[in-house]
């Protein structure tokens, strides 16, 4: 191999690699896993909303089953997606993600936000940083 074609080789890798790290730095998707945690063989029904009609349908979890989806958050901070959970004749209602405590600047933004359902509460659970916060059901 000349020593040219060496040089457009090494180039060519430093290249690709800049790109890749340029595009993980632009990239903005959020992952929001929910886990059914309730115990007692409950089963979770879950329904998600965007405030802007983005509909994503009923869901439903058997004992410690997931279910995720993904997004985009909007480029104004102002994202928020809330769930109705229902069990066992209960239903509550929750922010699963809100860009005013999810969001990047946050104490502890989420790009894989894992929620954990619990009968009392839903807790975060960032694997990433070994955080665990439960939160109040929304009034």
């Amino acid at each position: 191999m000349k020593k040219w074609q060496v040089y457009v080789m090494v180039i060519s890798l430093f290249v690709h690699l800049a790109a890749s790290r340029v595009e993980s730095i632009f990239d903005r998707g959020r992952k929001v896993e929910i886990t059914n945690k309730l115990g007692g063989g409950l089963t979770l029904t879950l329904h998600c909303n965007w405030p802007k009609d983005d509909d994503l349908d009923v869901q439903t979890l058997a004992p410690d089953s997931s279910w995720s989806f993904k997004f985009s958050p909007a480029v104004l901070k102002t994202t928020l997606f809330f769930c109705n959970f229902t069990w066992g004749g209960e239903s509550h209602w929750f922010d699963i993600y809100d860009d005013n405590r999810d969001g990047d600047g946050r104490d502890f933004p989420c790009y894989l936000c894992r929620w954990n359902i619990n009968r009392s509460h839903p807790c975060r659970a960032d694997t990433n940083r070994f955080v665990k916060q439960c939160y109040d059901w929304n009034k």
